[in-house]
């Protein structure tokens, strides 16, 4: 390859997506950074060249003019994306858009647009049924609708978060007619099960406190920095338990379970020092995990195929659950 096609396929690179700009003085700075010794006026003559072939602009509203790639333009690759890279982008798209800043979606959505275009590609050339046709993601449980999060309102969550900054928020909670505001320090955001949890810090208070993204009917970011709570860790908060929304401490779970249920549990373990025994029709199920109100409603939906021995009171608390039920089929 020619050092004349090296510094110009160089040069491209160096381009930015619009809305930034490149000027022609700092091309040849940068070029020559990298070794490739070249004159203002030559750089102009290419860029003008190249705007002929591809969707390079230049802004002459002021000087020193600025080039850059279009807004909405396709990727340059040099070699072109490859169907592996096409699929990861795909999914990318599918399942981490929702939890992405705002401005990376938008500088990710020429590579979008890209891989669905190789893909398509793909399946055409090959007259097969592409991979993107035969692979699904389903949710645990029923397929409920997600809550509607006004655009705005995530804009600027996700700006505070990536700022590091507080935010100005108008909250109503769950079965509450009132609206309340707050300054908060958003510390992170996690989906889980079709919802944005945010955890956050009031004010000037460290407690850490979990509000829903859906219910913020306002934000607006602050130029106030945020302060993080000292040893504050979102790995941490999470296995804590307050996600899966704590109702006691670690305990001892032990349990008769179905064959059926001792199978999915030798695949997919319930807690730590898990350990399953055979015991004639049945196995006993021994484990180490946090009592939640997720647990519970986990141990309620297999029915009579799982029966709690200990701890002694979460085996009453589900016998009391299990009467108010019978009670109310009975009625």
């Amino acid at each position: 390859m020619s050092d004349t096609v090296m510094r110009q396929w160089q040069m491209l690179r160096l381009v930015p997506r619009s809305p930034s700009k490149i000027d022609t003085t700092s091309l040849v700075h940068a070029l020559a950074s990298e070794s490739f010794v070249v004159t203002q006026r030559t750089v102009q003559r290419d860029l003008e060249k190249f705007a002929t072939i591809f969707p390079l602009e230049c802004d002459d509203r002021s000087k020193p003019f600025g080039w850059s790639w279009s807004r909405d333009s396709a990727t340059l690759d040099i070699p072109g994306m490859d169907s592996h890279t096409a699929l990861a982008f795909y999914l990318a798209e599918q399942h981490l858009e929702p939890i992405l800043p705002h401005e990376t979606v938008s500088h990710l959505s020429p590579h979008f647009k890209t891989a669905q275009k190789v893909l398509n590609e793909l399946q055409s050339n090959s007259g097969a049924t592409s991979w993107v046709d035969k692979v699904r993601v389903l949710r645990k449980g029923p397929d409920l609708s997600t809550p509607d999060i006004d655009s705005d309102v995530q804009h600027q969550v996700y700006t505070a978060l990536l700022l590091n900054r507080r935010l100005d928020v108008e909250y109503k909670a769950r079965g509450s007619k009132e609206l309340k505001k707050y300054i908060i320090t958003p510390l992170g955001l996690v989906l889980k099960n079709g919802i944005f949890y945010l955890p956050c810090t009031i004010g000037d208070y460290t407690d850490i406190r979990l509000l829903t993204l859906h219910r913020l009917l306002s934000a607006t970011k602050l130029d106030i920095p945020a302060t993080i709570p000292e040893m504050f860790n979102l790995d941490k908060y999470i296995a804590s338990g307050e996600l899966s929304f704590e109702t006691g401490n670690q305990i001892q779970l032990k349990a008769l379970v179905s064959p059926s249920v001792a199978f999915h549990l030798s695949e997919c373990e319930l807690g730590v020092n898990q350990n399953l025994t055979e015991q004639g029709d049945v196995w006993l199920l021994e484990t180490t995990v946090m009592e939640t109100s997720e647990l519970r409603f986990w141990l309620r939906g297999y029915d009579e195929e799982i029966e709690v021995l200990e701890p002694q009171e979460l085996r009453e608390k589900l016998h009391e659950s299990a009467k108010a039920l019978v009670a109310k089929y009975e009625r």
